[in-house]
């Protein structure tokens, strides 16, 4: 029984050590871009966005407490992926839900869970928002899709705080990728006739 004590302590004191030298905090200056994908050139004079989403700014919500934000990312995709060249016409891209949850997972207890490391929480993102477009014509027409992307990342109950931050950073990078895939399919596929080819 003392041995098997000992062994604990020891690796205990392992896992100590090994945690004083935490890895370097995320850049300051981070951010998630779509300047390598190439735009959509749209038939309107003018774009848009609204952003409608409000914060809750408390758990389990964690995006108000970072600077990059799926609203953010939204607003990043505008700017970068589309552009005019249309006499009239607007499209307007209004964000209806724009936030990161954070769920706690079940970890292993006891003395088993002392030997394994388990992801003990689970980073959602998650977009909602509606693509407009409005012509006054003649002929007046106005026409609208709704998306949604879901991305989530989980983090293990060993991850130090930097670690945990590069985690939100990924669970928002992925999510940027699903809104990026979903909206570009949705215009091409029910707005084509708005883009200029």
């Amino acid at each position: 029984m003392q041995r098997c004590l000992q062994i604990v302590l020891s690796l205990c004191l392992i896992t100590i050590t090994a945690c004083t030298t935490a890895p370097p905090a995320p850049p300051a200056d981070i951010a998630i871009t779509f300047q390598h994908r190439q735009p959509i050139l749209l038939r309107v004079a003018n774009i848009d966005v609204v952003d409608q989403y409000e914060p809750t700014l408390k758990s389990p919500h964690v995006e108000h407490l970072h600077s990059v934000t799926p609203a953010s990312v939204v607003h990043s995709w505008a700017n970068e992926r589309l552009d005019t060249v249309g006499p009239r016409g607007l499209v307007t891209l209004i964000i209806t839900q724009a936030s990161v949850i954070e769920q706690t997972l079940e970890v292993e207890q006891g003395v088993a869970g002392l030997f394994s490391d388990d992801p003990d929480t689970k980073l959602v993102g998650l977009i909602h928002a509606r693509f407009e477009h409005v012509d006054v014509g003649p002929p007046a027409a106005s026409r609208s899709v709704e998306i949604s992307a879901e991305a989530s990342v989980e983090v293990l109950e060993s991850a130090t705080l930097n670690e945990r931050d590069m985690a939100y950073f990924r669970v928002v990078e992925k999510l940027a990728g699903e809104f990026d895939r979903v909206l570009t399919t949705e215009i091409e596929t029910s707005l084509g006739s708005l883009i200029a080819r």
